[in-house]
């Protein structure tokens, strides 16, 4: 199946390839005007030596982007390739077969690959994108059709009734190929060039902002979620495993076994929130085929948050691997929160029950409570307001309401019957465990409700039969315990928790998880691919969480800090 894959990577590579020779070859012998083939080529491919090099000059840049296989650049290649084809057999022009044999056989071979051209283009590029292309069309219509009309009306020579339909035509033509148009002296023929280089200039500003790569939520559609769902509670093992089916994330499903995978990207890094999810006797065959996709796409990798269940795959499929902090486990049938250890635990649990704090779990898809979901929505509302800034995305999830689907819900409400706090926890494990994903409160509630409503929920989890609950990793914490020999990005990870901790807080989060008593700290991992990473690669993993670039968030979250009042430490965001 490997050496399959690998023919397959190698002749779509192959094809690439030869598809920029066509582009080099024309660009060359559009600088050879004695020789004969060239006038075939203007015909052909546009209008004058200069725009059959434009011609060129779009397939060359289209190359890298189908190495890296942008569904835009494919789209757009098939189109180009399709009027070139089409131009050979226009009424009065005989076929060019060397150049039209090689563009027809391009073009059934990108259709036949056209499965593994799947990675989409950001939704801001291509939203600027298509406002340049409506700039292209507006000069084409107004200032290559209308205007067009009246300078050919005002030229010597010109039938007064013209119409302007044939103008647009004759616009359009020039434009394509179809249309020879004046002399360039002329004023007409200046009109003519000036007219095509706006609207090829539109046209290639277009291009280059519609080839920035992947849209969000391109692959979001109710079959691919209802497929990811039922892979997720049969064998999503990692806690994080249930922030697939956030809309944040690309979905990458299997081809060679039944798997997805959630991911992101910055530049030319991919990032992959967690471990693949695919059946324990496939992983390491999914694994490697993720990895040979991007690198065909010429994309590092970089995985976050994986447990150490399959470290041995990653390393054997050649990745570097890292410790990157320890996630607060907790075994059900044996937590307690009796004796010295749980004493702060109680403490808290005791003093909101003094409050008068009672803690109820909603369920939304048995019964909907808009008055509820009103107050849970204002709880959110004012928890981000005091937060300011530092909101992490990707690795976080959402509170989701709109569509809860396996999400449980508890919340606490005051003695008054004010709801002031609530948990969202996700399953992970096949439903034997389930994390703390999202823990919100308003600023005014009693000390200790988030301690509760935790408590509270784990006791009807263990009720349930749930084996374990995780309150998520707390990042950078314990990576260099004593006695062990870090290597250099653990090195570099724990001296952003030693000395930056200004930055994030990452102390704070690790006592604060603490304060739970969990049973275990279970250590988190990276791993990436290349073994030897590069400074943009740590730059996408901070990127993608943050949305801004770090230094930005930095300044935002310090700012932030010197703002906030004195914080009740949360167990997660």
């Amino acid at each position: 199946m490997k050496n399959r894959l690998s023919r397959r990577i190698l002749l779509e590579n192959s094809v690439i390839g030869a598809l920029g020779l066509l582009a080099l070859l024309a660009v060359a012998v559009s600088f050879m005007p004695a020789m004969r083939c060239t006038n075939h080529l203007r015909h052909l491919l546009e209008v004058g030596s200069m725009a059959a090099r434009l011609f060129s000059v779009l397939l060359l840049i289209l190359l890298y982007n189908l190495y890296q296989r942008r569904r835009v650049a494919w789209g757009i290649t098939l189109f180009l390739l399709g009027i070139s084809l089409l131009r050979h057999f226009l009424p009065g022009r005989r076929p060019f077969w060397p150049v039209a044999v090689p563009e027809a056989l391009f073009l059934v071979l990108l259709f036949f690959f056209r499965k593994d051209f799947c990675c989409p283009s950001s939704p801001a590029s291509l939203r600027r994108s298509l406002l340049t292309l409506g700039a292209a069309a507006a000069g084409i219509l107004l200032n290559a059709g209308i205007s067009y009309h009246f300078a050919r009306l005002h030229t010597p020579g010109m039938p007064r009734g013209l119409a302007v339909w044939e103008s647009l035509r004759d616009a359009c033509g020039i434009l394509f190929g179809v249309y020879e148009g004046s002399a360039s002296n002329s004023p007409l023929g200046r009109f003519e060039t000036g007219m095509f280089w706006f609207s090829w200039g539109c046209m290639l500003l277009a291009l280059l902002l519609a080839l920035r790569p992947w849209l969000e939520r391109f692959f979001w559609t109710e079959a691919a979620m209802r497929r990811a769902r039922k892979l997720v509670l049969a064998y999503g093992q990692n806690p994080a495993s249930y922030l697939t089916l956030e809309q944040d994330k690309l979905l990458y499903f299997g081809r060679t076994v039944e798997g997805v995978l959630p991911y992101g990207i910055v530049g030319s890094t991919v990032v992959v929130n967690g471990d693949p999810i695919c059946a324990p006797e496939h992983f390491g065959a999914f694994l490697e085929e993720f990895a040979a996709f991007c690198r065909q796409s010429d994309h590092k990798l970089f995985f976050l948050s994986i447990t150490g269940r399959y470290l041995d795959e990653y390393k054997k499929a050649g990745f570097g691997v890292a410790k990157c902090g320890e996630e607060a486990r907790f075994d059900l049938a044996n937590y307690e929160i009796s004796g010295k250890k749980g004493a702060k635990m109680r403490m808290n649990i005791n003093h909101a029950a003094k409050a008068g704090v009672a803690v109820h779990e909603y369920r939304p898809l048995e019964h909907r409570d808009p008055a509820l979901e009103a107050a849970l929505a204002k709880i959110s509302a004012e928890w981000l307001a005091d937060k300011k800034s530092g909101l992490l995305r990707f690795t976080m999830g959402t509170v989701g309401l709109e569509n809860p689907m396996d999400r449980r819900y508890f919340y606490a409400a005051d003695a008054s019957g004010t709801p002031c706090a609530f948990n969202v926890y996700c399953p992970y494990d096949g439903g034997r465990g389930y994390m703390a994903d999202i823990t919100r409160r308003t600023h005014d509630a009693p000390g200790g409700v988030t301690e509760k409503i935790m408590y509270e929920a784990f006791r009807v989890f263990k009720g349930e039969g749930v084996q374990t609950a995780s309150l998520g990793l707390a990042p950078l914490a314990n990576l260099l315990p004593e006695g062990a020999r870090p290597n250099s990005v653990e090195w570099l990870l724990n001296f952003v928790f030693e000395h930056l901790n200004a930055w994030y807080g990452f102390k704070n989060l690790y006592r604060a998880k603490e304060n739970y008593s969990p049973t275990a700290w279970v250590p988190g991992y990276y791993a990436w691919l290349p073994r030897i990473p590069t400074p943009a690669m740590f730059y996408a993993v901070v990127r993608i969480q943050t949305q801004e670039s770090p230094l930005a968030f930095a300044r935002s979250v310090r700012r932030a800090r010197r703002n906030a009042a004195p914080p009740v430490p949360p167990a997660a965001q």
